[in-house]
């Protein structure tokens, strides 16, 4: 169990991976310990939030299975949702931790996990963005319930209909714009150091996740599925299988 008393004195983690997501190593120093969990003054690990899985890897050898965000404070989108920024990052070790304040780290990040869920993110990107052309076409308002990344799949539970006929044309309208989209830039939200503006093409998504820089880095065939979630409710997956690429 992950206790106040670990990060509530801490600063904000340092986010590192934001200036680099292809960056694997990092040094950092522990400012907190308590059971499994460690806080640093920085990390190059991506704590799970915005729908997407946490990173894995080590520090000094010990294997860190998950990370979770702490404390923040709210900060309003230009689309209106609110997110949280400036948290403290709470590492959890497969052992106790046996690391202590003030020790200078080394930290290393599972890189293939890393790639894939960067990849599975930026094609979340295109997933919410060929819905929501679809219902902007039928009619309908776009509005989400809630979203999962992680390194095999992403999903999105859209809070209207969706009937079965329309994933073909969702399906091909995500792997045009897989084909088609451009280098993405990324730039921080004034303000904040947490948030971003994703931006490949016509599309720009706030964002603190991790992508790939180019979406020609996405390479295999995409499959988007469907099934019915709650009272009027659509979830839509999208699916990659590397398999299939030469």
């Amino acid at each position: 169990m992950m206790h106040a008393a670990l990060w509530s004195s801490c600063p904000p983690t340092e986010q590192l991976y934001h200036d680099d997501p292809y960056g694997t190593t990092a040094t950092a120093t522990v400012l907190s310990v308590s059971g499994h969990h460690a806080v640093l003054d920085r990390s190059i690990f991506y704590a799970e939030s915005g729908g997407q899985v946490a990173d894995q890897g080590t520090i000094d050898g010990a294997r860190v299975i998950d990370v979770q965000k702490a404390g923040g404070r709210p900060f309003q989108l230009p689309n209106g949702e609110v997110a949280t920024i400036e948290s403290v990052f709470c590492h959890e070790f497969a052992e106790p931790c046996a690391l202590t304040v003030g020790q200078q780290v080394s930290m290393e990040i599972d890189w293939d996990r890393r790639f894939r869920n960067m990849q599975m993110h930026t094609l979340a990107h295109f997933l919410f963005h060929a819905t929501g052309e679809w219902l902007e076409a039928n009619g309908q308002t776009r509005s989400t319930r809630g979203c999962h990344i992680s390194d095999s799949s992403a999903r999105f539970d859209f809070g209207c209909p969706i009937p079965s006929e329309a994933v073909a044309a969702i399906q091909a309208r995500v792997t045009e714009l897989l084909a088609s989209s451009p280098e993405a830039t990324v730039s921080v939200l004034p303000g904040t150091h947490d948030v971003f503006v994703w931006r490949s093409g016509e599309l720009e998504i706030p964002c603190g996740g991790t992508h790939v820089n180019h979406p020609k880095e996405i390479q295999g065939t995409v499959t988007v599925r469907r099934r019915t979630k709650g009272r009027n409710g659509t979830r839509l997956y999208v699916e990659l299988d590397r398999d299939t690429h030469d």
